[in-house]
């Protein structure tokens, strides 16, 4: 399908939500950020979102694998991991470096559903929305619960399987550090009554015994190594046999 052609059904869609908010403004004044689904403005962003829309509308997939840049890298820095534990089990990477929940929400609104539910659904973000943004911890653990449910709602069949975020920062005391904390603190909790979605909490694995963030397997302290991307497949490996069956 031409690029310009659908990145001009995407315009329509950004134009299409917009009216809709317009028109509902009053139920939305209770939403927060991190549960009202919204687009970037990055023409890579579109490019790569068209991309997707591409795939999806052409394939089938048992896996899919939602997030921000942390998921996007195993295109780059875990590829290699990707090919190991990924690429047999008909996976698609539906990672974009940067995103909040509330765009990983617009992405799941408006990318074709599958003919074939996929078997499972591995959901990480909201790092972002904390870090970068100015989202308390319980609203960005209230916009994965809303991803959560999108994606149950598309997909009732489907297993998710969402994550705890991955600690940031080297120090227990840096307040990137606490906000995570608090953050998936929440999630097992907002969670369970969701059909079909279990948590899991991964982030001890990337820690030493004192706590302090392994520089091996995050260098910058906010994004997996090679190793890092190893480590993150292997501790969900047992999930994914659980959701794909192989």
């Amino acid at each position: 399908m031409n690029l310009k052609y659908l990145l001009g059904i995407i315009f329509v869609y950004i134009c299409s939500s917009f009216f809709l908010l317009a028109e509902e403004k009053t139920a939305d004044l209770n939403l927060g950020p991190s549960v009202t689904p919204s687009p970037r403005v990055e023409e890579w962003w579109f490019a790569r979102h068209a991309e997707k829309i591409g795939l999806m509308s052409k394939g089938e997939y048992d896996l899919l694998m939602l997030g921000d840049s942390i998921t996007h890298n195993f295109e780059s820095v875990g590829k290699e991991v990707w090919k190991k534990y990924f690429e047999p089990r008909k996976s698609i990477n539906l990672g974009f470096g940067g995103d909040r929940t509330n765009h990983l929400l617009w992405r799941i609104e408006h990318l074709p559903v599958l003919k074939k539910a996929p078997k499972g659904a591995v959901v990480l973000i909201g790092t972002n929305n904390i870090c970068w943004g100015s989202d308390k911890p319980r609203e960005a653990a209230e916009g994965v619960k809303v991803i959560a449910q999108k994606l149950n709602s598309i997909y009732p069949e489907t297993e998710i399987l969402v994550l705890g975020l991955l600690p940031r920062r080297r120090e227990l005391s840096h307040p990137h550090r606490k906000q995570i904390i608090e953050l998936n603190s929440y999630l097992p909790k907002i969670l369970k009554e969701i059909p079909k979605v279990k948590f899991l909490e991964i982030g001890p694995h990337f820690l030493d015994e004192k706590g302090h963030l392994s520089k091996e397997m995050m260098p910058d302290t906010t994004h997996p190594s090679e190793k890092g991307h190893e480590v993150w497949a292997k501790a969900i490996e047992s999930e994914l046999v659980r959701m794909v069956g192989r």
